[in-house]
């Protein structure tokens, strides 16, 4: 992906300082910096810098993070636009694998219980550098040409929870140790025309574009898979039900997989937007991909030959619809995509083989509305989304390994409303109801649910202003986000050969902020300040679940965090 949403470079000077901080000692100070590098103001610049340190309500978790992201723009001339961008990002944290599952739901334990080694972490650095170029040959032609590299480098090392020793109801949860480098380089090239023009009485809006790229990775695994849990000292582990009571044995590794990955990306696209009428509307278009990959697996402890595979697949993906005015506020309109994706470089199964592309289809037809000259704007729609070669992790052979899932489809309903109800009070409110099942699978019957989606989730969230007199600046906001029950992962080995599922209950958790905004609060400086309340009411939830029933995410309970930031201009 090329086309992110970046902050341009600015013409007019501004600064900004922010500090934020609140629970868990939270600390993160961040600068903004733009303006004209000349007096002409065909040379300018944008900065974005932050740095953070957190702990965390779960023991013994500490964070640090760092982001920069510098932003030069220069008119070369009148028609003429170039754009050169780049980012860095240092993080360093543990590998948290939350609670575990008992019985037919969550271990009834602590939030702030890890289970596993807090002291151990996943250390990334990432940068990518973009370059853009714009030019308008005439008012009906625009080129633009972008490049894109990129590259993440991460050191993964945990001790991290595996499966349990003996009967779950003893508590005692076996874990294992993981050491897993991985460097992933990616560099794409787009050019596209854009076009604007006219056929007669019908209107164009017309794209052509080229795509072509590269990705590379290359990742060791190595582990101890749980030590030996028959032979008492020979295996690592905690008891959930008491984390004082645990052992952390240092066990040599298995290096168990060395893999080397490279993909080659060409895309043909087109797309053609048009007015048949001024309230009926038609957007037809489509892109033909090829992708080859190739895929090297080096000696391990446990394969001492080399082996390669290379596989290449070609598709044409095509993209339609139609929008229907009946009457200027509102909008009737039909969808339907398919998608054509190659699986994420560095993906690999336990059999050494490369994963075919994940294939979509997706249909969507609805209504869109715009009332009282816009303060108010909605959306209904309905949807169905199939995909095929859906990769999900392999239970059975450890989170490092990745298997295809065959075929989903979701079906639902989704509808948002966002607007001004009276001047300063603002409201924006969203439901969505997703079906979401095995059409066909290896390891899951048909039918079945997929893990972690719920029926019903929706949230609303409305703020007010205060628009006049001492309180003018004042603000508050407050809302709710829910999800109904949902399934957890389990492992199943076939479809009449599964784990035992369980269930992460549906929530309801109620947010809250109080804000301060004081425009020209002395000449040329604004003041923004703000305290936000997530969690409102303490709720105990699980956000997700991940490979088994060994892996159960918490919700974070209340937490605070205060912003205070000055804006100079």
């Amino acid at each position: 992906v090329i086309n992110q949403i970046t902050k341009a470079p600015l013409k007019d000077a501004y600064y900004s300082g922010e500090m934020i901080g609140g629970s868990y000692e939270l600390y993160r100070p961040t600068v903004e910096l733009g303006g004209p590098v000349n007096q002409s103001k065909t040379l300018t610049y944008r900065f974005n810098g932050m740095f953070e340190s957190a702990e965390s309500y779960r023991e013994g978790v500490k964070s640090k993070r760092a982001f920069i992201a510098p932003t030069f723009g220069w008119d070369i001339g009148s028609r003429t636009t170039f754009r050169l961008e780049g980012e860095y990002l240092y993080d360093k944290t543990p590998i948290d694998r939350g609670l575990v599952a008992i019985g037919d739901g969550v271990a009834p334990i602590s939030i702030k219980s890890f289970l596993g080694d807090p002291t151990r972490k996943n250390e990334v650095n990432s940068g990518k550098v973009t370059a853009t170029v714009l030019h308008e040959f005439n008012d009906m032609f625009t080129w633009r040409s972008a490049f894109r590299g990129s590259w993440t480098s991460s050191r993964y090392d945990s001790l991290e929870s595996w499966f349990f020793v003996g009967d779950e109801n003893d508590g005692i949860l076996d874990l294992a140790r993981f050491k897993i480098p991985t460097n992933v380089s990616s560099n794409y090239m787009q050019n596209e025309v854009h076009g604007k023009f006219s056929t007669g009485s019908i209107k164009h809006k017309t794209l052509l574009g080229i795509e072509i790229g590269r990705e590379h990775s290359s990742a060791k695994a190595s582990s101890d898979f749980g030590g030996d849990t028959t032979t008492p000292g020979e295996f690592s582990y905690i008891n959930i039900f008491d984390t004082s009571d645990k052992q952390f044995v240092d066990i040599p590794l298995d290096e168990f997989s060395d893999t080397k990955q490279t993909n080659y990306i060409f895309g043909l696209y087109f797309g053609d937007q048009i007015d048949l009428l001024e309230n009926l509307h038609i957007h037809g278009g489509g892109r033909f991909d090829i992708f080859e990959q190739k895929l090297t697996n080096r000696p391990t402890d446990f394969d001492p030959t080399t082996s390669k595979d290379k596989e290449t697949k070609k598709r044409f993906s095509p993209s339609v619809g139609i929008t229907y005015q009946p009457w200027k506020p509102m909008a009737i309109y039909a969808n339907y995509t398919e998608s054509f994706v190659p699986q994420p470089v560095g993906s690999r199964g336990i059999d050494g083989q490369l994963f075919k592309p994940e294939h979509g289809k997706a249909w969507e037809g609805g209504f869109k509305f715009q009332l009282f000259d816009n303060k108010l704007r909605s959306t209904m729609a309905v949807f169905q989304i199939d995909k095929t070669n859906v990769l999900t992790a392999d239970p059975a052979n450890g989170f490092a390994f990745s298997k295809a899932t065959g075929k989903q489809r979701s079906r639902g309903f989704e509808f948002d409303i966002a607007g001004t109800i009276l001047p300063g009070w603002e409201i924006i409110a969203n439901y969505a109801y997703t079906d979401t099942r095995v059409r066909k699978d290896v390891m899951f019957k048909k039918g079945s649910r997929v893990s972690n989606v719920p029926f019903n989730q929706g949230s609303i969230w409305t703020t007010y202003f205060f628009q006049e007199g001492v309180v003018k600046g004042f603000g508050a906001g407050i809302g709710l986000y829910a999800q109904g029950e949902r399934n957890g992962v389990f492992e199943c080995e076939d479809p009449t050969n599964c784990q035992a599922p369980f269930e992460m209950k549906g929530y309801v958790r109620m947010d809250a902020a109080l804000y301060y905004r004081k425009p020209n609060f002395s000449q040329g400086t604004n003041l923004l300040a703000a305290v936000n309340f997530t969690n409102l009411l303490d709720q105990r939830y699980m956000t997700g679940s991940q490979n088994f029933r060994e892996i159960v995410y918490t919700g974070a309970p209340l937490t605070v965090i205060g912003s205070l930031k000055f804006e100079f201009f």
